[in-house]
């Protein structure tokens, strides 16, 4: 039973990091195309960008390196 419940809250960790490295994956891809626009003199989509950097991407960071973090912690105490 206990490792059913712990299944349960590793796959939905899991599932919350990974919706996570999506949302890292389209905002770099978000910051390329804005920075393009932004040389070629529209920074209209750069300054979104600008105001969605502290409300969603740098939270999104940083559980992606806690997580990264804590995980390789953890196999380092497991592995000896």
């Amino acid at each position: 039973m206990d490792e059913q419940k712990e299944s349960n809250w590793k796959k939905i960790l899991d599932n919350v990091l990974i919706y996570n490295l999506y949302i890292l994956i389209i905002g770099a891809i978000f910051l390329l195309l804005s920075f393009i626009l932004s040389v070629n003199g529209n920074p209209n989509l750069f300054t979104l960008f600008q105001s969605l950097w502290y409300p969603i991407f740098i939270p999104s960071l940083s559980l992606f390196f806690t997580a990264i973090s804590i995980e390789a912690l953890f196999n380092r105490l497991n592995n000896g």
